[in-house]
């Protein structure tokens, strides 16, 4: 299931779901079914990748070393 700002989708094999770089659009990939599902997701690896989650206080933003960096929204640690 493909949670958006819009509502849920659901996904089958071979669907894809694409988001634009800079969209403010929310989303979550969920399974709701007995199995296993699996997903590929594509990024560029882009060193200023970054990320907020418009549903909570969090964003997201690579880290000098490559790792993550987790903060409230404001710039504050989490």
């Amino acid at each position: 299931m493909l949670r958006t700002d819009e509502g849920e989708q659901v996904l089958t094999a071979g669907m894809c779901a694409g988001f634009p770089a800079g969209s403010q659009n929310g989303h979550q990939l969920v399974n709701r079914s007995d199995r296993p599902a699996r997903y590929l997701k594509i990024n560029n690896r882009d060193p200023e990748d970054r990320a907020e989650y418009p549903d909570v206080d969090l964003a997201y933003r690579k880290a000098a070393d490559g790792g993550a960096v987790f903060t409230h929204k404001d710039g504050s640690p989490y």
